[in-house]
């Protein structure tokens, strides 16, 4: 008995294996669609709306062929639009009756470019001949196909969707035939192993004498007992033990609320996580690069504003002078605090993305780092504004999280305690006065480290030039326009700003020059002093927190970084 259970398991396991490679083919077949894109016109860019890769349910490839040179991008699909501007491109839609290809060609005009490199983009690919690459979708996600911008884009393209069954039934028997194959194998066994114990020992024992035989009567009632009927019962028991469990592993999972739950992840912010962190590394490794070589074309791609102008100036010093220190290299690992601008509302047209992150150097010496990145433009990548080494006294304000993000302060924002463009010249009027001035005491001054060494600096030259016969004159200002500034949880304002400090240094007796000590200077300036003056000019990079108005928080400076720009002799 034990040889034709043993004999049934295997040929059942091999049924359920081979139906189930059988199934495999035709079942995996049916699990997905695919449509075809015949374009047939020679523009450059082809975009696969969001509403067309999310036409059938399943994980969505793309397959595109017809040039040598193909470029694939996914990201929002408003951002697609907006790197597209006024550019000719055919829109691959489909037909919501028929699911038909709709391929619609929209001519405009404008000019093309690569879109290779382009932060916009959450993924990018290049690939020669043959592209095949899945999409990581969300619930705004459309792709970008092109060859290399400026010639035509891909000739055939084909969209994919492999919808998972919910019970893999080729998988379930084939899983299913090997363990019946175990099972068989153990039965085997089973049976080989009483088969040696019922021939017994070879060798002949005398049999003992038989005691008289008496009848046993076995009553109706009272289940048989033997070594037969148990382990068939045992073995009944193991086989519904697993036919439960296989009914058990089979059975679909209770049904989700569908109208409750989104299809695709909602990114709610400029950039995702992902592209943050490829963002944030690409500017750190191009500024450092061009650092070691003072490459000045490749800092431009990456840097603008206050930043530029005080590398460009390093950059001078180190070409003169070889005792110039080199500036320290821009950490972009790890990021301790990522603030991404909020994303504005569809109808909005396109305003500047703005990203505040700080990261931490390993060393203990340097003090962390906010960059403040703005992209001005969809074509243009983001560039770092400001550079600003935290003030470890300061206390910085609470943010949101890195997946909420934030607004971005407008300039002319009147919620916040002061206006912006007024704060370079209120914070340097109390840098010239200290308490004396009347904008003093909208300033937390008591922690502020930056004040007081640039407060008892200005003393400290007066003093100096005073003996020397020569007057010194203390200017701050708005230094480059671009205040860029992100709300806080408290409703507060995070503000990067550009505040110029110019000294005007002029001789009390006439014929006598005013000198030149630091290395700096005396290059700048191509000479040891001047007769008629001088005038220097540092650039401060500031982050301040400005509160909401009514608020009885002070105005606090949360980071400042300073670099000499210029140094002239006076008319």
């Amino acid at each position: 008995m034990r040889f034709v259970i043993a004999t049934v398991l295997l040929a059942t396991s091999a049924l359920s294996v081979l139906l189930g490679f059988v199934l495999k083919g035709p079942l995996e077949a049916n699990a997905g669609h695919r449509i075809e894109f015949k374009v047939d016109s020679a523009y450059s860019y082809l975009v696969i709306p969001h509403n067309t890769l999310t036409k059938f349910d399943g994980d969505i490839s793309i397959q595109a062929t017809g040039t040598k040179k193909i470029f694939y991008a996914d990201g929002r699909e408003r951002d697609i639009q907006d790197w597209i501007g006024t550019s000719n491109f055919v829109r691959l839609n489909l037909n919501p009756t028929t699911n038909k290809p709709d391929i619609s060609p929209i001519t405009a005009g404008g000019i093309d470019s690569s879109p290779n490199g382009s932060d916009l983009w959450r993924s990018q690919l290049n690939v020669q001949n043959n592209l095949l690459t899945e999409v990581s979708m969300y619930d705004d996600t459309a792709v970008l196909l092109a060859s290399d911008g400026l010639h035509r884009a891909p000739t055939t393209v084909t969209v994919i969707w492999q919808s998972a069954n919910l019970i893999n039934w080729p998988l379930l028997l084939i899983y299913g035939g090997a363990i019946l194959l175990v099972l068989a194998l153990i039965m085997n066994y089973i049976a080989f192993r009483h088969i040696r114990k019922l021939r017994g020992p070879r060798r002949r024992i005398p049999k003992a004498p038989k005691g008289p035989k008496y009848r046993r009567r076995i009553r109706p009632d009272v289940p048989r007992k033997g070594r037969r009927s148990s382990s068939r019962r045992m073995m009944v028991a193991p086989v519904a033990l697993i036919s439960l469990s296989l009914l058990a592993g089979c059975s679909a999972a209770p049904a989700k609320d569908v109208s409750t739950q989104p299809k695709y992840e909602q990114v709610n912010v400029v950039v995702t996580d992902k592209q943050l962190q490829r963002i944030v590394g690409e500017v750190a490794s191009t500024v450092n690069l061009a650092d070691k070589t003072r490459d000045e074309k490749a800092l431009l791609t990456r840097v603008s504003g206050s930043a530029l102008e005080i590398r460009k100036v390093q950059y001078l010093l180190q070409v003169k002078n070889k005792k110039i220190p080199k500036l320290p290299e821009l950490v972009a690992n790890p990021v301790t605090v990522a603030l991404p601008m909020q994303m504005p509302e569809e109808s909005q047209q396109w305003q500047p993305r703005t990203l505040m992150v700080v990261t931490k150097s390993d060393s203990t010496n340097r003090a962390p780092q906010i960059m403040v990145l703005q992209q001005a433009t969809p074509r243009e990548n983001y560039k770092l504004w400001y550079l600003i080494d935290l003030l470890p006294t300061a206390k910085f304000p609470k943010v949101a999280a890195e997946d909420t993000g934030a607004l971005a302060v407008d300039l002319d924002n009147a919620y916040l305690a002061t206006t912006l463009k007024s704060l370079p010249f209120k914070y340097g009027d109390t840098i010239n006065k200290g308490l004396d001035s009347k904008y003093a005491t909208e300033f937390d001054l008591a922690s502020d480290k930056f004040y007081a060494a640039l407060s008892e600096s200005q003393t400290q030259q007066t003093a100096d030039l005073k003996k020397a016969n020569a007057t010194i004159r203390f200017l701050h200002s708005l230094g480059n326009p671009n205040i860029i500034g992100m709300l806080t949880v408290e409703s507060g304002g995070l503000v990067a700003i550009s505040m110029n400090d110019t000294s005007l240094i002029r001789p009390k007796i006439r014929g006598v020059a005013v000198s030149v000590t630091q290395l700096d200077h005396k290059i700048l300036l191509d000479a040891p002093g001047s007769a008629t003056g001088l005038k220097i000019v540092y650039g401060n990079m500031l982050l301040f927190y400005v509160p909401v108005a009514g608020s009885d928080e002070q105005i606090r400076l949360v980071g400042a970084s300073q670099g000499i720009l210029s140094v002239k002799a006076l008319n």
